[in-house]
């Protein structure tokens, strides 16, 4: 699989969604969001495979009848 979207940051994806970096690497931790490891400390984001998993999680939780 080749994308030719632009891997980010913690930081810059807590930009691009309005959150701490903190909450980002948080989420990676629990494997909210899919990262990719690049060496052991260096983890990058696929934007479009992150907004992916928000938005599945979304949708599971409405059809649960959950919060948003």
């Amino acid at each position: 699989m080749h994308s030719t979207t632009q891997l980010l940051t913690a930081n810059e994806l807590a930009d691009l969604l309005r959150l701490k970096p903190d909450t980002i690497r948080l989420w990676t931790r629990e494997s909210i969001i899919p990262a990719i490891r690049i060496t052991g400390k260096v983890i990058r984001y696929d934007p479009v495979e992150v907004e992916r998993a928000l938005r599945g999680r979304s949708d599971e939780r409405a059809r649960k009848g959950g919060p948003r």
